[in-house]
């Protein structure tokens, strides 16, 4: 699917995939090879590294030389992605103080097109791009690749190049959609990732982030803590249609294969688990408009309609108390970068949560957006505003349409649960983000208004 409907493809590298696939598919790995196409069960044990990765690649990984703390060669996936594009840009920093280099992987028929896809995604704002471009005129390096072709997309040469020269992956690249099901996502997401362990593993050891998801916690119905091995706590998932299920489950077979290979090869790894990721504190325009949070606030502002509150009323019918948790993609991004920077060995898990018990919710939000000059009425009771909320939508231009809540709707046809407190186990991304010289932010005013003028920025509103 990922190779079909990429951004940068083309005929000629849907035939270069197709002749790829027919030179190796007999080896490589796919979602009817690796669990049992027949069953709606999908088991951790199913996912070995060994249908994925040669075997004699395994037995030689825990004699090679391992990685030092020092980092010169980042390499980079999800560049052109929201959070991917300023884990590059603070890697850019950090690489600039020590004179090291960002390797970046972005789809695009050449070298242009895929370095020309990175500056896309940043140029909302001069200041960004004129930092971007400073900072890459000497340590940014683009290689045309796609996670879900053979070989990430790479000849043989560069592939090598890469396995003898870098000394960390970063790795939040994903195919991002909340509505494709697992199998569709196994390509890019699980024998992407399984293909980056791979390069993890060759001729040197090599540090490995991985960007997971909170949403690993809708696969269950118990918390899942920063200690617990995946494979034990979370040790199958059910394919449904629920919200998400598809996406969820790709990003926790990536925990699990790097949980292995943690486990066979001694590979030092690091896991984040990211909620909602908002939009940037500071650049104009950086917001990721097709995200929930941003179509709902797009959506609100647009009809003109929100309930009195989001939120199951209390006995006394008044608003409730609750809150919002979402971190601005700029805190993430530079807390993930700085605490990954001091992780050097062993596999460390961080649920990135707030936490904060502000009574910043919903609600609050709509009374910003009004304070911000958007005109929004109330409608007392929540079915009603529902059914006017989603009359209004239909009702849109066909633009304004696609980026609505229309497609996305289910989570909000009831009224949330008021929660004061993230119950979220992140005692070690807390602790984390203090010891690194970081405050967690709490959703602002200021945020929120940076989503009003990013939206008009983007032309939508």
């Amino acid at each position: 699917v990922g190779v079909i409907i990429s951004p940068a493809g083309n005929v000629q590298q849907l035939a270069e995939y197709v002749e790829a696939e027919r030179n190796i598919g007999g080896k490589r790995a796919s979602f009817a090879r690796v669990h049992n196409a027949e069953s709606d069960d999908v088991p951790a044990s199913d996912l070995k590294l060994e249908k994925f990765i040669d075997g004699d690649i395994l037995a030689k990984a825990p004699g090679l030389p391992r990685p030092g703390a020092e980092v010169k060669t980042v390499l980079m996936t999800g560049s052109t992605g929201f959070l991917g594009r300023f884990q590059a840009l603070s890697w850019l920093e950090r690489m600039a103080e020590s004179g090291g280099k960002v390797i970046c992987i972005a789809r695009g028929a050449d070298e242009a097109q895929a370095r020309q896809r990175i500056e896309a995604a940043l140029d909302t704002d001069p200041e960004l791009m004129k930092h971007f471009r400073a900072l890459a005129a000497d340590h940014l390096e683009v290689l045309p690749g796609d996670l879900g072709m053979p070989n990430l997309g790479l000849d043989e040469a560069t592939f090598e190049r890469l396995a003898e020269t870098v000394d960390l992956i970063v790795h939040p690249a994903a195919h991002v959609n909340h509505v494709l099901p697992y199998n569709q996502l196994f390509g890019a997401n699980v024998v992407g990732t399984a293909e980056l362990i791979r390069l993890a593993i060759t001729t040197r050891l090599k540090r490995f982030h991985y960007i997971s998801t909170l949403g690993v916690m809708g696969l269950t119905d118990h918390l899942v803590d920063e200690d617990s091995d995946i494979r034990e706590a979370i040790p199958s998932c059910e394919i449904d249609d629920s919200y998400a299920n598809g996406y969820g489950i790709s990003k926790w077979a990536g925990e699990v294969l790097l949980r292995e290979a943690h486990d066979l090869c001694q590979l030092p790894v690091d896991v984040f688990r990211p909620g909602m990721i908002l939009a940037h504190s500071r650049y104009t325009g950086q917001l990721n408009v097709p995200d929930m949070f941003s179509r709902l606030l797009f959506s609100l502002i647009a009809t003109g309609v929100a309930p009195a509150t989001f939120y199951a009323q209390d006995a006394s019918n008044g608003r409730p108390r609750a809150r919002y948790d979402g971190l601005a993609v700029d805190f993430l991004a530079d807390s993930i970068t700085a605490i990954g920077a001091q992780d050097t060995e062993g596999y460390h898990t961080y649920n990135l949560s707030g936490g904060h018990d502000d009574g910043v919710s919903l609600d609050t939000f709509v009374d910003w957006l009004v304070e911000a000059g958007c005109k929004i009425d109330r409608i007392d009771t929540y079915d009603e505003w529902l059914s006017h909320f989603e009359t209004a939508m239909h009702a849109l231009p066909e633009e304004q349409k696609q980026e609505s809540m229309l497609a996305i709707l289910g989570p909000y046809r009831h009224p949330q649960a008021a929660v004061t407190r993230s119950r979220l186990p992140a005692e070690r991304f807390r602790s984390a983000t203090k010891a690194a010289g970081f405050d967690i932010p709490p959703v602002s005013q200021g945020l929120i208004n940076q989503y009003v003028v990013g939206l008009r920025h983007h032309g939508l509103l």
